[in-house]
């Protein structure tokens, strides 16, 4: 709201001042000259006559008494020192004229004009020197700089002036907003504490608990290492703290012995009847019968009822090696003496039936996957029978031990000119057949590389759906001549190799073999071996057979305790390629 101090916008005689509505009772008389000048009224002009002189004499009335107005900066608010943030602040001031003449000159319709800009200039570098939330030092410091009472060039005089600052809503909402943040985060570090001080006193409490839990189990188990953890001890122990089952108790303890003594009978006519198969199929010849008979039917009388739980007997722990028969130097030696067939088998020669007792096939701890890879060209033509004897002994030695063939997954992969699979990645029993080998035509390495690296990282990943834990895969690659499709054949390979699932490849050279491709064959230099290479293919091929059958029989052992170790075990005839001159 405007306010002017010249109470007539428009000159007044001054017999009529009286007539001005709401005239203050102090104010000054104004009268322009004729010489261009203003004269005040004095207070001679106060007395009868100057009033009767100069009652129609014109004039102006200017307001002389004082004036408070209070004012919220809204349109031109005060900045902070960041520029971002703005003060509200409230003028409360006062004012009164001190120069009517200057009043009148100035003619100013709105006294207010010339008052705020004033203070608004000389208050706003203060503000722009402080933060936003330095509101109380910034008022502080503005009020102390107004030194009243301060004159005006417009004819006023300020005798009274007062700024109150405080942010604005946004920054009240902040602050607001950041101390209630602060007070929870403060009550949230004491609720904290207090919390893993709870924790803390529950976890110690625990800890004591399970301390007394273990000293007790370690006290139960100190007690019972005295106690035979046998089936009588079993039996002793529970009669101890129930004497009124004695009956019960000793009938169990004696059916346990008449089948203990029924086990060694079983077991006992078994061996009889494995080395009726071993003379039925010609495998010891007549000159060995006393030895053999001594080593398989030796220490067949079952054990004395008394003896320890688990006691096998001595032919059951380990059967005899088979005896070797001697090569003629003037023919191919004859099938060797571990390349039977399974018990079975007797029966359709014409021989006493074996009985075998059924696979007792444990779930194994790991899968140890076994690819084996012959060479059926031209170069291997002497040895294709031996080859198939080597896949039987093979075949015999696993279902001999089905815990070590639960462990095993056996492929049989050929190459010629192609490569063929003959048997998929299975588990090896008495009811796995042997397939039949034929010599081909060609040689070529690529074909078969590229069968197995399409075969090991699928069927890999398979075993590891079914088991938990996949030993790496074991190549056996038997090869006997030289590749014909030049380093074709070296991509595929090193392609395999780099493959996250690549296999351990054991390579065995025979014949007139370049060792150097043995070694490329080979995933490790100690894995090239190598037959003499003037021995004959079928003595060389019966050498193969003992490192296939040893080493596959090795891997399943280390399969079923858990272990990955791979160790060749060559048979004299074999030896490493960098071990030759």
């Amino acid at each position: 709201m405007s306010l002017s101090l010249i109470l007539n916008d428009r000159p007044l005689l001054r017999a009529k001042i009286g007539t001005l509505p709401n005239l203050p009772p102090h104010f000054a008389v104004v009268y322009p000259l004729d010489s261009g000048g203003w004269e005040v009224e004095s207070p001679k002009h106060r007395t009868t006559t100057q009033k009767w002189l100069h009652k129609n004499k014109l004039c102006y009335v200017v307001d002389l008494g004082d004036h408070r107005r209070t004012a919220v900066l809204t349109k031109t608010p005060l900045t902070c020192k960041d520029q971002a943030h703005r003060f509200k602040a409230t003028i409360d001031v006062g004012f009164r004229v001190h120069d009517p003449v200057a009043v009148v000159r100035g003619n100013l319709p709105d006294v207010l004009s010339a008052v705020y800009p004033y203070l608004i200039s000389r208050i706003r570098p203060y503000a722009m020197q402080f933060a936003i939330d330095e509101a109380f030092e910034a008022q502080a410091r503005i009020n102390g700089s107004l030194a009243l009472p301060i004159p005006l060039p417009e004819g006023l005089t300020l005798y009274y002036c007062d700024v109150q600052l405080e942010p604005d809503e946004a920054v009240r909402e902040f602050v607001r907003s950041r101390t209630q943040a602060a007070r929870d985060w403060e009550r949230g570090r004491w609720e904290h504490t207090q919390v893993v001080g709870n924790t803390r006193h529950e976890e110690v409490i625990t800890d004591i608990k399970h301390v007394a839990q273990i000293e007790r189990e370690q006290q139960a188990r100190a007690a019972l290492a005295a106690v035979q953890l046998d089936f009588r001890g079993l039996v002793v122990e529970h009669l101890a703290k129930h004497p009124a089952d004695t009956e019960k108790a000793m009938d169990l303890l004696l059916r346990w012995e008449e089948g203990r003594h029924a086990r060694a009978l079983d077991q006992e006519q078994r061996q009889i009847e494995m080395f009726r198969f071993l003379v039925d199929k010609n495998i010891v010849r007549e000159v060995d019968l006393p030895d053999v008979r001594n080593g398989v039917l030796g220490g067949m009388l079952p054990p004395a009822i008394g003896a320890p739980m688990g006691t096998a007997p001595a032919a059951a722990q380990a059967l005899p090696p088979a005896a070797q028969y001697p090569a003629s130097p003037s023919a191919p030696p004859a099938a060797p003496p571990w390349g039977g067939t399974r018990p079975g088998a007797a029966q359709e020669s014409g021989g006493t039936p074996a009985s075998p007792a059924a696979d007792a096939r444990p779930t194994p701890t790991g899968l140890a996957p076994v690819y084996v890879v012959l060479d059926t060209s031209p170069a291997a033509a002497g040895c294709v029978t031996q080859l198939r004897d080597a896949l039987s002994s093979l075949q015999t030695a696993l279902a001999l031990s089905p815990d070590v063939a639960s462990a095993v997954r056996l492929s049989l992969l050929t190459f010629s000119d192609t490569a063929d699979v003959r048997m998929p990645l299975t588990e090896v029993s008495w009811q796995t057949g042997v397939p039949d080998l034929q010599s081909g035509n060609g040689c070529r390495y690529e074909p078969v590389f590229r069968r197995l690296l399409e075969l090991v990282p699928l069927e890999t990943e398979r075993l590891k759906q079914q088991v938990t834990r996949v030993n790496r895969p074991t190549v056996f690659f038997l090869v006997a001549g030289d590749p014909e499709d030049s380093g074709r054949w070296r991509a595929v390979q090193q392609e395999l190799m780099r493959h996250p699932y690549r296999p351990n490849v054991i390579a065995c050279g025979i014949g007139a073999i370049d060792r150097r491709t043995v070694t490329r064959i080979a995933s490790h230099p100690e894995f090239a071996v190598e037959a003499d290479p003037q021995a004959h293919l079928a003595e060389s091929a019966a050498q193969f057979s003992m490192l296939l059958q040893n080493t596959v029989l090795h891997l399943g052992r280390s399969a079923v305790a858990g272990s990955s170790e791979l160790r060749p075990e060559r048979p004299r005839g074999l030896r490493l390629i960098q071990d030759v001159e």
